[in-house]
């Protein structure tokens, strides 16, 4: 095996956070209700922090859990995309005219017909007043 082939097999290998994010993920939902239980004000005070119905926290965190993955862009290969651009119109077309219809689709689904035992009628006309 050359050289350049150890590097790319290295560089496919997942990393220790990548390989268990899964488990990343449920850890942070466990953590975020136990501090929402602990902390019950503590919700009101980051909803407060809003700029044009925009969170501040959940943007920044947005931020950072994106810029590792901006980082390592090769633009060099982004002029490629030029040449081939199927896989880019295919994703604008999924991102942006089918993706926004079954969102709203799974919303109304579980908020109108699975979950409505458990949510008031009002609330679920508030959840769905914003969908559209």
């Amino acid at each position: 095996m050359s050289v350049k082939e150890r590097e790319l097999q290295k560089a496919r290998e997942l990393g220790f956070f990548e390989k268990y994010l899964t488990i990343w993920v449920l850890l942070c939902m466990i953590a975020g209700i136990g501090l929402g239980y602990l902390f019950p004000g503590a919700r009101d005070v980051i909803n407060s922090w809003q700029i044009a119905r925009v969170s501040i926290p959940v943007a920044v965190l947005l931020f950072f859990m994106m810029y590792p993955i901006m980082v390592k862009i090769d633009f060099g290969q982004v002029v490629e995309v030029v040449k081939a651009p199927r896989a880019v119109i295919l994703t604008l077309i999924v991102n942006w005219a089918i993706k926004p219809f079954t969102m709203v689709f799974f919303a109304w689904l579980f908020m109108k017909h699975i979950f409505a035992p458990f949510i008031a009628p009002h609330m679920q006309d508030q959840y769905m007043a914003g969908m559209v």
